[in-house]
Parts: structure tokens; C-alpha cells; sequence
């Protein structure tokens, strides 16, 4: 390992290393806000456009990247997406892009995956399935209001077979389902809707679905024509602040992360297919990474370089990456770690961690020498035994040996993880083909003055046309 921090010496790294996925590790107050500060700078000085995830939700670091993003002149790019304040927030509505089944991976990703509820799982993917089938082939954007409604209602389920595009596949699909539904009403003699059926299909996940439909998080969230849309803002290298409240609203903001990953790899494998990729490379910062990590991500980290744009979770363990209460697993962890072509480690406190990365940052051939001189002197006194006389003959022998054996250590020992110096801003970057101990300059974000909060808050809002929606929220479309 490189190990000499002291020379001042910079470091450069060529635009191709910044098309690869980067893996950050990092303990509580290791310096992971410094070096993401550093990340944005530079990618607003190169005109890049970027998502930046943050797992903290204050106004002060909303204040910190909008301030970066005054000084570097791309004000303008500024787009917030915040669940936990609406005036603090451009709108945005995860549910319009991909198709049926994208959206329904989207919404069920919300449900880990776990042994004992898979059976619940199936049944509320299947219906989920035949209502956004159905939903997509109507061709209108929907909402979260749009779907809740539709996941409690007889009455607005009755309004979708009326008005559902009955020369579809999907139709036919809903139509399936919701006959399968419905029992017999013993006193009238009608079909009517069994709501225990609807209540064992929907039950956990119109309560996951409940936060976006109401509150804060419904004025952000369910717009037909929202400022925000991922696959715009990445062919317009816009920057985009996703705020998370992890402390205060934590399943909330973890779900919601959810969508909005997921929202991104449709994103993504549209860009795919298109001619004109992102340029220069996009990135996306992924704070708290493994809080919102799923397993059908990891292809993501396979395809995104081929969209131009990269990928950079940050970690606190890399035990979280396969936490099994998550979803997650040992298989997932490895493809994360795999497909990271650079991984950049500040202090470490986890025993596992240090370990890991110490194994990650390989071995080097050691050459062990080992030389020897030796020297033996004989002496006699002659033939008579008897004789008191001074020693007469003698004899001298020497020897040298010398003997090479070579051996593999760590590159970095476990222990230099955990030893890093947090005030420095020591890192150590494991590349492909080298290993660099580092300090990362620290950043200091200008604190402009401003004559009030609202003014250091002021970002780019749009009044944007109307679209027309599914609006089944509205009643009298669907009152029987």
C-alpha cells in the first residue's frame, strides 16, 4: 500500500475510474459528509448531474447542497424531493414510469421478503398485478390516491370493470380476479365483493401504502404532472436532493427510499436503450445504503454502467448488506462488493468490517532473508598426555549460510482500518489494481448570507401544466 500521506502529493483519477461503481464504508463520524461534499463539488464543477440520497433530514444540509450549487452556478438544476415537508419540496410521484409488473415490483418491494409471509406476499403481488395491469392499459397516470382507493373500494373496483379497456389481455386478467373475489350476498341473492379476501390480499399493504395517501407526504407525492421526473432529470444531468427522515419517520422514509430505487432502475433501463446516454457520467449517492437495499437491485449495479451512470452506496458494516431481516442475503453482499470497482474506507469500528476489507485489499509477496556466519576453532596440546606445555597445534573451520523464503501479507492489516485518523481525513482506496492511503481535503462550503431561512432556502419550483389523470379518487366517477 501506498502509505505516505505527508508528501502532499494530489490525486487524479482518470474519467473513466468515475463510469464504475464505488462502495464507501465508513463508522459513525468517520468523514463520510466531508467526502460526499468533496463527490458533489466536483460533480457540479464538471456540469455533471447527480442524485444524492441523504439519510438525515435538516434544513442545514439542504441549506449545504443548495449553497454548493449557487457557487458553482447550477442553482437552476436544483430539484428537492422531501416526504417530510411539502413547502421544503418539488413534487415527484414514483408511480408513473414502467410498466405493470415494474410497477408492481415497485410497490412490493416495500414487503421483505420473508419465509413464514411469503404465502400472504404471492397473494398480494397477485392482485396488485391485476390491478395495475388493467390500470396501465387505460393508459391515464395514477396516483397513490388512485390505487388505495381502488385496493378499499367495491365501489371503485365496479367503476374499473365498467370502464377498464375490455379488449385487453389485461382486462381479462382484472376481470379474473375480481370475480374470484366475490361470494354470493345470502340475503339478496347478488354478487357482492368478500372483504376478508380483499383484506388478506391488501391488509399490510394498503397500511405501507396509508403514509403516501395523506398528510405531507400526499402533497408531495401525488401529482400527475410532478416537477420531478428521474428519467428528465438524468438526461438533463439535473441534482437531485432526495431528503430522508431516517430518525424521526424510519419505516416511512425506508419505504419510500424503496420506491424511489426502484423508480430509478426503470429509469435506468430506459436510458439503456436510448442513443444519448448522460454526459458527463451520472452519478448517485446512496446514504444509508443497506437501510433501503433489496435484493432485485443488484442487477442495477450489472446494467447501470452501460446507461452512464454510476453507482455509489455508502455502508456503515458490510454485515448490513446481507442483513437477513431486510431481505438481504451473503449472496447479495457479494454482488454488491463484486461489482464495485472501487471501494473507499473510512475508520472502521466493526471487527467483521475490518476484516473484510483487509481480505479485499488483498495480499503482497513478501521476501524473507536469512544469513548466517560461522566461525569454529579447534586446539590441541599434543601427543604427550602428561605434558604441561602450551597448546601446540590447533585447527580453523568457517561457514556461511544464507537462506530466501517468501511469504503473502496483508496488503492493509484489519487493524489499520479501525486506526484511521477521523481529524486527518485518512481513507484508504482499494482500486482495481492498487491500494492508496489518502486524506481527503476537507470542504468548506461557503455560508452565504442570507436575510432570512427562507431566503437561504429558496430552490427552483415550476408551476407545471395539467394532466389528465385517473382521478378515480373523484367519487361521482365511480358511485354506483
Amino acid at each position: 500500500m501506498s502509505n505516505n500521506p505527508d508528501k502532499n502529493q494530489e490525486l487524479w483519477m482518470d474519467r473513466d475510474i468515475l463510469t464504475r461503481h464505488c462502495l464507501g464504508i465508513a463508522a459513525t463520524g468517520g468523514g463520510k459528509s466531508n467526502f460526499l461534499n468533496l463527490q458533489l463539488k466536483q460533480q457540479m464543477m464538471r456540469g455533471g448531474g447527480c442524485i444524492h440520497i441523504d439519510g438525515k433530514n435538516s434544513k442545514e444540509a439542504i441549506i449545504e447542497f443548495l449553497n454548493l450549487a449557487r457557487i458553482h452556478d447550477r442553482w437552476h438544476d436544483v430539484r428537492i424531493i422531501n416526504i417530510d415537508d411539502a413547502e421544503l419540496s418539488n413534487t415527484y410521484n414514483p408511480l408513473l414510469r414502467g410498466d405493470a409488473d415494474e410497477l408492481t415490483a415497485r410497490i412490493m418491494a416495500m414487503i421483505p421478503e420473508k419465509g413464514g409471509e411469503n404465502f400472504f406476499r404471492s397473494q398480494a403481488a397477485t392482485a396488485l398485478r391485476a390491478i395495475t395491469g388493467v390500470l396501465r392499459a387505460i393508459d391515464l397516470p395514477v396516483n397513490f390516491d388512485d390505487l388505495l382507493t381502488l385496493m378499499k373500494s367495491e365501489s371503485a373496483m365496479r367503476w374499473l370493470v365498467q370502464n377498464g379497456p375490455k379488449d385487453s389481455r389485461e382486462y381479462e386478467q382484472f376481470l379474473g380476479w375480481y370475480n374470484n373475489m366475490q361470494e354470493v350476498d345470502r340475503r339478496t341473492g347478488v354478487n357482492i365483493v368478500n372483504e376478508k379476501k380483499i383484506q388478506h390480499s391488501f391488509g399490510d399493504l394498503i397500511g405501507r401504502l396509508n403514509p403516501y395517501n395523506a398528510g405531507t407526504a400526499a402533497q408531495v407525492l401525488n401529482a400527475y404532472n410532478p416537477e420531478v421526473d428521474l428519467y428528465q432529470a438524468m438526461q438533463e444531468n439535473l441534482l437531485v436532493y432526495v431528503a430522508l427522515p431516517m430518525l424521526s419517520k424510519n419505516e416511512i422514509a425506508t419505504n419510500f427510499a424503496k420506491l424511489f430505487i426502484s423508480d430509478l432502475r426503470t429509469a435506468i433501463g430506459q436510458i439503456q436503450n436510448d442513443k444519448v446516454k448522460p454526459a458527463p457520467t451520472f452519478s448517485v449517492f446512496m446514504d444509508e445504503f443497506s437501510s433501503y437495499a433489496m435484493p432485485s437491485l443488484a442487477p442495477v449495479f450489472e446494467q447501470a454502467r452501460s446507461a452512464n451512470v454510476s453507482l455509489f452506496p455508502f455502508v456503515q458494516t458490510v454485515s448490513s448488506l446481507k442483513d437477513k431481516e431486510r431481505g438481504l442475503s451473503e449472496d447479495f453482499a457479494n454482488k454488491i462488493l463484486g461489482n464495485t470497482w472501487s471501494k473507499i474506507s473510512f475508520v472502521l469500528k466493526d471487527p467483521e468490517s475490518c476484516e473484510v476489507m483487509s481480505k479485499i485489499a488483498g495480499e503482497q509477496r513478501t521476501q524473507s532473508v536469512s544469513e548466517s556466519v560461522g566461525e569454529q576453532i579447534s586446539f590441541s596440546s599434543g601427543g604427550d598426555r602428561d605434558s604441561t606445555s602450551m597448546v601446540r597445534t590447533g585447527g580453523r573451520g568457517r561457514g556461511y549460510t544464507k537462506s530466501i523464503s517468501y511469504d503473502y501479507e496483508a496488503i492493509v492489516r484489519p487493524e489499520d482500518f479501525a486506526n484511521l485518523d477521523t481529524q486527518k481525513g485518512e481513507a484508504i482506496y482499494i482500486g482495481k489494481s492498487e491500494v492508496l492511503k489518502l486524506r481527503v481535503p476537507y470542504v468548506q462550503v461557503p455560508m452565504l448570507e442570507y436575510e432570512s431561512d427562507e431566503e437561504a432556502l429558496d430552490f427552483p419550483r415550476f408551476k407545471m401544466s395539467h394532466r389528465r389523470g385517473l382521478a378515480i379518487v373523484d367519487v361521482s366517477q365511480y358511485k354506483s
